[in-house]
């Protein structure tokens, strides 16, 4: 059990990170005091999002040596010191939101006082002080009552005191705001498991995988339950996927660490992107190249391995865009210039699709790839004796491909067909 709950923790700081990012951005962008966000308040956030902790310091301190009341920069603030351990000066810095409310505008500052209770409370969890974590977790639900995550974090210090009763009761009211939220399940687990009901557990812990199926603890707690009931043999299948999971949690961890020394490296980001990849994990893949491009512009590569995973994803829509931009950077992309022949092709743009097929032809005359593209562009228009010259064009230049020659005997005798019912 302390094996799972020791990598369950890992996550959920993980989770916590990205609430409060979320929350902060959300929730305190607009003015939350007597003066107005400046427009380097979003850079302050972009340099959180990439993990550039010093950069965002400097630029919060510089917004509230400007605007020393501006409560959404010193929430950032105090959140950036929180995500680098900081916890002391983070903690400081939170209180200090309770000092600056604008009491013209109640609503905004009950919101902002709920965000800032339950960001104080998650760091004294984090420094074991439940009682403390629990009084700012509870003066967040006042606050918050319809935020699913101030309901969670109550129940998380309920678990952790063994006030099980309690707990229950804020997880149900998270999953009422939040039905989709997976560690709630994990401890619903967790709970059932210290209560005897390995049934009940296994339940929990199937539709904590369904909602978030990379998380390593639930597969090892999930085969604990299965012992409990006997089945060995889905115990031992779900200790293997939690072999897998640990795998893929020993191997991006080692990544994370080297990004906290060195954020700015495109050779760890990328190596991460296939990391994620190579466990399906493509959600994640796709953020860290969306990181990769935002922290390098001018990156080539980012934009072309992006671009591919969203072609592999069938979604042309968001593939095209980026294969423009590596031609914007790389004019002599021949391989873009054929992927944005397909994809063009597929969603019908023929015209565009032809002229990034001729480009590529003009650079490359014998590849016979992009010929391939301009056949099939001439069949789905219904020209079919250009698709004919094409294919001939193909057989002349590689007499061995087998898919050229098989298209161009379809297609002459469609058309003496066509000829013949005329």
């Amino acid at each position: 059990m302390e094996a799972g709950r020791k990598h369950h923790h890992w996550t959920l700081r993980k989770c916590i990170h990205s609430v409060l990012i979320l929350t902060a951005i959300s929730c305190l962008t607009p003015s939350t005091s007597r003066t107005e966000t400046p427009p380097e308040f979003q850079q302050g956030v972009e340099f959180v999002k990439l993990r550039l902790y010093p950069q965002a310091v400097d630029t919060f301190k510089s917004i509230l040596s400007q605007q020393p009341t501006n409560a959404a920069a010193l929430f950032q603030l105090a959140n950036v010191y929180k995500l680098q351990d900081e916890l002391e000066l983070a903690i400081e810095t939170f209180n200090k939101i309770f000092t600056i409310a604008d009491p013209n505008d109640a609503a905004t500052n009950d919101r902002l006082y709920g965000l800032t209770h339950l960001a104080l409370s998650e760091i004294y969890c984090k420094q074991s002080k439940l009682d403390i974590a629990e009084q700012h977790a509870t003066e967040a639900v006042q606050r918050c009552a319809t935020d699913a995550d101030t309901h969670y974090r109550l129940g998380y210090i309920y678990t952790h005191q063994a006030k099980f009763d309690a707990a229950l009761t804020a997880f149900k009211q998270t999953l009422a705001y939040n039905p989709d939220f997976a560690e709630v399940y994990e401890w619903l687990g967790l709970i059932a498991l210290m209560q005897h009901k390995p049934q009940q557990a296994v339940a929990h812990y199937q539709t904590a995988i369904e909602k978030k199926p990379y998380v390593q603890s639930t597969y090892y707690n999930l085969a604990k339950a299965y012992r409990l009931l006997g089945n060995t043999a889905a115990a031992t299948e779900q200790l293997k996927s939690f072999q897998q999971m640990k795998s893929y949690y020993d191997r991006t961890y080692a990544i994370e660490s080297a990004l906290a020394e060195a954020p700015t490296s495109t050779t760890l980001r990328l190596k991460l992107a296939e990391i994620h990849l190579a466990y399906k994990h493509t959600t994640a893949a796709i953020a860290t190249y969306q990181a990769l491009i935002r922290l390098n512009p001018t990156f080539t590569t980012g934009y072309d391995k992006l671009a591919r995973l969203y072609m592999d994803l069938n979604m042309p829509e968001r593939a095209v865009p980026l294969f423009e931009k590596v031609l914007e950077l790389n004019p002599n992309a021949v391989e873009a210039h054929v992927r944005l022949g397909w994809l063009y092709t597929v969603i019908k743009a023929f015209d565009k699709a032809e002229s990034h097929l001729r480009k590529a032809i003009e650079k490359m005359p014998q590849l016979t790839l992009a010929y391939h593209g301009l056949a099939e562009i001439y069949t789905q228009q219904g020209r079919i004796q250009k698709a004919i010259d094409v294919y001939r064009h193909i057989v002349q230049i590689e007499p061995d491909d087998n898919d050229a020659w098989k298209a161009l005997h379809n297609l002459e005798r469609l058309k003496r067909n066509q000829q013949t019912t005329r």
